[in-house]
C-alpha cells in the first residue's frame, strides 16, 4: 500500500507551503507554483515503476473499457484542501507526451498475459482493442463539421496503451488494416507502441508481414527509387528496435549487415540529426539481440562481415575506410568525393569515426553477441584503461558500458561480493584515489583547508605521472566503474533474491549517499560532479531493484524511499523515474512476478534499464524513452499459490521444497515467490489439514512460470488464515450435546447443504422426534448428532440417506408394523459387513468406516428382540434361511 501511495500521479498532491508574514500575496502564490512543479515534475516520471507494482492484476472484461487513468497535475493546499492547478504556460508543449505514453503503457500492463490464457477464455478480442481506440482529432473535425471549438487534444495515452498489449501479447490480434487505421491516423506514440508491440509480440519468429511494416519506416532499408520521406527520429529509432526483437537469436544475414552500417552511419545531406546518439546505440542493442549468443559459434554466411573487428573499430575510433572499397579499386579521392557530395552542412565528421556516437551500442553488441562465451580475445576490446593516459582518452561513463560487456562474457566468474566490485576499479584509479585521499588528510592535518573547502588538484599536483593527473576524470572513472560493476550483479542475479549480491550493491549505494551527503575532506576528494554521481546512484538503485524483483524487500525498500526524498529543481527527470521504477521493480507484478536471466531477458533488461537517463520528460536523445517498458518481455510469473478446489479460494498452507542436487529440503508458506534460480526436485504438502500432495517440480515449471497447486482440505479443519495456531477444529469445537452451538459448529466446519439440513432437523431440540422406539439409555438426538459428527470428519455425508433409511427400519420393528423380509437381509447383511471387517487385515479397509458400529449394533438387537417378542428363536431363523436359499437356488420367486 505505501509503495502504492509513492507512484500514484492521479491525485492532487499533497502541497504545504510554509508563508512568512513579510510575504506578499503575489510572492505566496509564485512560491506554491514553484513548489508545485517541482513536485509534479516527480508525479508525470512515475508511470513506469506504476506499471510494473500493478503488472496482471487487472481482470478486462468483455463489455468495459479500460480505465486509464489522468494525471493529475494539481495540489491539495491544507488546511482547506482547495485544489490549486499548476501554471503549464511557460512548459514546452510536449512536455506531458511521453508522460502520458508511459501512462498509457502502465494501464496496458495491469491486463493479464495471454500466454496463459485458452481461446474459450479470452475477454481480450480484436473487438474489445478497437472498442477501446479513442476518437482522434481527425474524426472529431468531421463530426463536428471542422469546428474548432470541439476539437479534442491528441491522445498519447493510446500509443502506450497499444504497446502494452503487445508486451502482453494481445496485439496480433489486429488485422492489417487495423494497423494501417492507426499508422495513418494516429501520433507518433501511436506509431511508436504499434511498431514495439507488434514486434515484441513476434519476438523470434521474423513475421514478413511486421517486418515489411517496419522496414518501410527505416530509410535505409528503401530503395533509391523511393521518394525520401521526413520522419521522426523516435520512429526510425523504433523501428530499428522493431527489427532486433523480431529477429531475435536469427543471424539474418541482411539485418545484421543493415545494423552494423548503421552503427557508424554519417549523417547525409540536412536530414534529421536529432537523437543521433540514441539512434546508433539502438542499432548497437538490436545488433546484439539479431546475433544473441552467437558468438561461441561461428555462424555461417557471416564470415566475410568481420563483426568483432569492425565493433572493435567503433569502439576505439580511427579512419573509417572499408576494405571492399579498397578491393575495387576506389582511390582515396573518390571516397572524399562520395562524402563531399552527401556531407551535411551541420555536422562534419571527415573520415572519421565519432566514438562518441558509436561506442555505445558496439560496446553493448559485443557484449550480447558474446555473451556466457568467456572469450578472452574479445574481451580485450573492452578492457578498462590501466594508465592515465589511456582513461583520458575514453569516456568515463563508458567505462561502465565495458565493465557490463566484459561481465556477459566472463558471466560465470561474476561474484556476489564487494571484493569482486572492487577488482574491477584498475588500479591506476586504485593508487590515484588513495594518493589524493592521503594528500587531503595532510592538507587538513595543517590546517590548508576547513570541511568545506573543495579539495583542487594544486594540492596535491606533483612531478611524474604518478602524480600528474586530471582528479575530476579519476573520481568519475571510480563511480562509472563501481556503478557498472553493480549493474553487472543485477543482471547476473536478476531475480534470484541473492541476499549476498544484494548486501554488496547496498554497501555500494550507501557509499554513493556518502559522496552526496557527506561534507568531510577525504570525502569531498572522492566526490565526482553532481550528475555522475546521480546518474551513478541510479544505476546502482536498480541494479539491487533488479537482484530483489518481486519480493518486496523492506530494508531496500526502506532505502529507495529515503533516496527519493530529495525533491527540488536540481533533481532531474529521470532521477524520479529511476527511483520510482526501483519501487516498483521490487514489488513487481504485486509480488508475483519475478525477472529472469536467460540470454534473451538479459538482452530486454539492458535495453530496459540501460544506465543512461532522460534530463527532461521529452528527452530521447541518447535512450528511447519508449524502451524502458521492454522488462515486460523478461517478467515470468514465479508465484507459488495454492487453491482450495472446494471453493476456489486462495489458501495458505506450509509445503516443503526438496532441492534437486541434494537430500536438504526447506519448508515455506505458500504464497511463496520462487527465484528463477530455483532448483526443486519436488513439491509436497506439510499439513494435516489438507490431503498430502507431492509433485515433480518439472511438471510445475512451464516456460518460467509457475503454476497452481490445487489443494482439498479436509473436513472438520479451518484453513490456516481462520486457525493460523490450529486451536479450532471438529474434535474439539463440535459439541456432541447438540443444540444451536452444534448446529452453528457444523456449518463453520462444512459448506455441505444435505449435511447442514440433516443437523437442522434430526440434531435440532426444537424439531422433536419421538424416540420411545430405542432403549431408554438411548437419545435419538444424540445419535444423530453423533452420525452428523461421524459423517462431517469422515466426509461421508453420502450414507446420510442409508442412515435415515435405517431409522425407519429400526422404528418400524420397534412399533411391530411393515416388517419386511428384505428389511431384515439388510440388517443381516450389515452385521455381516461388520464382522468381516473385522476379520480382515486390509490396513486401508480398516479405516473405511461405511456406517457406524454404534447404529448397526442397535439395528441387530432391534430386530432380534423383535423376533423375541414374536416367540421366533434362532432354530427357526436358521432353517427359514435354508428354505429361502434353496427356493432361490430352484429358481422359486
Amino acid at each position: 500500500r505505501e509503495a502504492a501511495r509513492l507512484l500514484r500521479s492521479s491525485r492532487p498532491i499533497f502541497l504545504r507551503v510554509p508563508r512568512p508574514v513579510e510575504l506578499s500575496d503575489h510572492d505566496y502564490e509564485r512560491k506554491k507554483q514553484e513548489k508545485l512543479s517541482v513536485l509534479c515534475h516527480r508525479s508525470i516520471s512515475l508511470c513506469l515503476g506504476r506499471g510494473m507494482l500493478t503488472m496482471g492484476t487487472h481482470h478486462a472484461l468483455s463489455a468495459e473499457q479500460l480505465v486509464i487513468p489522468e494525471i493529475v497535475l494539481a495540489g491539495r493546499v491544507p488546511p482547506a484542501n482547495g485544489t490549486l492547478a499548476l501554471d503549464t504556460s511557460s512548459y514546452p508543449p510536449n512536455f506531458r507526451v511521453w508522460p502520458e505514453f508511459h501512462n498509457g503503457v502502465a494501464a496496458g500492463l495491469r491486463l493479464s498475459s495471454a500466454m496463459g490464457a485458452k481461446n474459450h477464455e479470452r475477454t481480450i478480442t480484436r473487438t474489445w482493442i478497437k472498442y477501446n481506440k479513442p476518437v482522434t482529432p481527425q474524426q472529431s473535425d468531421n463530426a463536428a463539421g471542422n469546428n474548432s471549438s470541439s476539437q479534442i487534444p491528441p491522445n498519447y495515452a493510446h500509443g502506450g496503451f497499444l504497446m502494452a498489449l503487445g508486451l502482453r501479447g494481445h496485439l496480433s490480434l489486429l488485422t492489417a488494416t487495423d494497423l494501417t487505421d492507426y499508422l495513418t491516423q494516429g501520433t507518433i506514440t501511436t506509431t511508436v507502441g504499434i511498431f514495439l508491440g507488434m514486434a515484441a509480440n513476434k519476438r523470434g519468429t521474423c513475421d514478413p508481414a511486421t517486418s515489411k511494416m517496419l522496414c518501410l519506416h527505416i530509410p535505409s532499408l528503401l530503395p533509391s527509387s523511393f521518394i525520401p520521406m521526413e520522419l521522426a527520429s523516435t520512429v526510425q529509432a523504433s523501428a530499428v528496435a522493431g527489427i532486433g526483437l523480431l529477429y531475435q537469436g536469427s543471424s539474418h544475414r541482411l539485418m545484421t549487415e543493415f545494423l552494423l552500417n548503421e552503427i557508424g552511419k554519417h549523417p547525409i545531406k540536412d536530414q534529421s540529426n536529432n537523437d543521433r546518439e540514441g539512434f546508433s546505440l539502438l542499432c548497437g542493442l538490436s545488433l546484439g539481440m539479431v546475433n544473441l549468443q552467437k558468438g561461441t559459434s561461428t555462424v555461417c554466411g557471416l564470415e566475410d562481415l568481420r563483426i568483432e573487428e569492425r565493433l572493435h573499430k567503433y569502439i576505439s575510433g580511427g579512419a573509417e575506410i572499408s576494405d571492399s572499397r579498397r578491393q575495387k579499386g576506389v582511390t582515396d579521392a573518390a571516397i572524399s568525393a562520395s562524402h563531399e557530395s552527401g556531407r551535411n552542412s551541420r555536422v562534419y565528421e571527415a573520415n572519421a569515426i565519432n566514438r562518441d556516437i558509436t561506442a555505445p551500442g558496439a560496446t553493448v553488441a559485443l557484449g550480447l553477441i558474446y555473451i556466457k562465451s568467456h572469450n578472452k580475445s574479445v574481451a580485450t576490446s573492452l578492457v578498462l584503461p590501466d594508465t592515465h593516459f589511456q582513461l583520458d582518452y575514453v569516456r568515463p561513463d563508458l567505462l561502465a558500458l565495458r565493465v557490463i560487456s566484459r561481465s556477459l562474457i566472463f558471466w560465470n566468474d561474476v561474484e556476489p561480493t564487494p571484493e569482486w566490485i572492487d577488482s574491477m576499479v584498475p588500479r591506476v584509479v586504485k593508487s590515484s584515489i588513495e594518493f589524493m585521499k592521503n594528500a587531503a588528510r595532510r592538507a587538513a592535518s595543517f590546517g590548508q583547508m576547513d570541511d568545506h573547502d573543495q579539495v583542487y588538484p594544486e594540492i596535491y599536483s606533483g612531478k611524474g605521472d604518478a602524480t600528474d593527473f586530471d582528479p575530476q576524470a579519476v573520481r568519475q572513472a571510480k563511480s562509472f566503474i563501481v556503478a557498472g560493476a553493480c549493474f553487472s550483479l543485477g543482471l547476473r542475479y536478476a531475480g534470484t533474491a541473492n541476499r549476498a549480491a544484494g548486501s554488496a550493491i547496498f554497501e555500494r549505494i550507501i557509499w554513493f549517499l556518502e559522496l552526496r551527503d557527506n561534507k568531510d575532506i577525504v570525502t569531498l576528494t572522492q566526490r565526482p560532479d553532481t550528475c555522475t554521481l546521480t546518474t551513478c546512484l541510479c544505476t546502482a538503485a536498480m541494479s539491487l531493484a533488479m537482484v530483489m524483483a518481486g519480493t518486496g524487500d523492506l530494508d531496500s525498500f526502506r532505502l529507495f524511499r529515503a533516496i527519493r526524498w530529495r525533491c527540488d529543481e536540481d533533481t532531474l527527470y529521470g532521477t524520479h523515474m529511476t527511483l520510482g521504477a526501483a519501487i516498483g521493480l521490487l514489488f513487481l507484478g504485486g509480488g508475483k512476478y519475478t525477472l529472469g536471466n536467460s540470454p534473451g531477458d538479459i538482452a530486454m533488461l539492458i535495453t530496459s534499464f540501460y544506465p543512461h537517463y532522460p534530463v527532461l520528460s521529452s528527452d530521447n536523445q541518447y535512450h528511447l524513452q519508449a524502451l524502458r517498458h521492454l522488462y515486460a518481455l523478461a517478467v515470468h510469473k514465479r508465484i507459488l499459490e495454492a487453491v482450495d478446489v472446494d471453493n476456489a479460494d486462495k489458501v495458505c498452507i506450509p509445503i516443503e521444497l526438496s532441492l534437486a542436487k541434494s537430500n536438504e529440503s526447506i519448508e515455506v508458506t505458500t504464497p511463496y515467490l520462487l527465484a528463477n534460480d530455483s532448483d526443486f526436485a519436488e513439491i509436497r504438502l506439510k499439513s494435516d489439514r489438507y490431503y498430502p500432495v507431492v509433485i515433480n517440480f518439472a511438471d510445475f515449471n512451464v516456460q518460467g512460470n509457475i503454476s497452481t497447486l490445487y489443494v482439498k482440505r479436509k473436513a472438520g479443519h479451518l484453513d490456516f488464515l481462520q486457525d493460523p495456531n490450529a486451536l479450532s477444529s471438529v474434535s474439539t469445537t463440535v459439541e456432541s450435546d447438540g443444540g444451536e452451538s452444534f448446529l452453528k459448529s457444523i456449518k463453520f466446519f462444512s459448506n455441505d447443504a444435505i449435511l447442514s439440513s440433516f443437523a437442522k432437523y434430526f440434531c435440532n431440540p426444537q424439531y422433536k422426534i419421538d424416540d420411545t422406539s430405542f432403549e431408554a439409555d438411548v437419545s435419538f438426538e444424540k445419535l444423530c448428532n453423533d452420525i452428523a459428527h461421524e459423517c462431517m470428519k469422515e466426509e461421508k455425508t453420502e450414507i446420510l440417506p442409508l442412515y435415515l433409511k435405517l431409522f425407519r427400519f429400526i422404528d418400524g420393528i420397534s412399533k411391530k408394523n411393515n416388517i419386511k423380509i428384505q428389511n431384515i437381509w439388510d440388517a443381516r447383511l450389515l452385521r455381516s459387513y461388520v464382522e468381516m471387517k473385522g476379520r480382515m487385515d486390509d490396513a486401508y479397509f480398516g479405516l473405511v468406516n461405511l456406517l457406524s458400529r454404534q447404529l448397526i449394533a442397535l439395528v441387530c438387537e432391534s430386530v432380534d428382540k423383535t423376533f423375541q417378542d414374536f416367540g421366533v428363536d434362532e432354530t427357526e431363523l436358521l432353517s427359514l434361511d435354508n428354505y429361502n436359499g434353496m427356493t432361490r437356488n430352484e429358481g422359486t420367486p
